[in-house]
C-alpha cells in the first residue's frame, strides 16, 4: 500500500472515532441520562464531535502518554488521542447540558 493511500485512511479513521465518540457521549447524556439537550440527539450529537476535536487539540499533549500506553494503536496510528477527545465531547455536552438548566426529558 502507497504512503499516500495510507495516510489518507488514516485520516478517514480518526475522522470517524471523532463522530463516534460524539455519538457516545451525547448518547449518554441523551438516552441514559435521560437530559433534554438543544436540538435533540442531533444537537447533542453535533455539539459533541466538535468538543471531542477541540478535546483532541488542546488536550492531547497532555493526555498523550495515557493513551500510547492504554490504546496505542489509535493513538499513534490515527492520530487521535481517544481519552482527550472523551473528555472535549464531555465538557462540550456538559456546558451544552448546564445551559438548558439541566433539564430531563419529558415523557411522552
Amino acid at each position: 500500500m502507497s504512503d499516500e493511500l495510507k495516510s489518507v485512511l488514516m485520516k478517514i479513521l480518526a475522522v470517524v472515532l471523532y463522530l463516534g465518540l460524539g455519538a457516545l457521549v451525547s448518547w449518554i447524556f441523551y438516552y441514559l441520562k435521560k437530559r433534554d439537550l438543544f436540538g435533540g440527539y442531533i444537537g447533542g450529537l453535533v455539539v459533541g464531535v466538535i468538543g471531542a476535536l477541540i478535546g483532541g487539540l488542546v488536550l492531547d499533549r497532555l493526555l498523550l502518554d495515557i493513551a500510547i500506553k492504554v490504546l496505542k494503536f489509535l493513538a499513534i496510528d490515527a492520530g487521535v488521542n481517544v481519552f482527550a477527545g472523551f473528555i472535549g465531547a464531555y465538557a462540550a455536552i456538559y456546558i451544552m447540558n448546564r445551559l438548558n438548566h439541566n433539564k430531563e426529558r419529558k415523557k411522552y
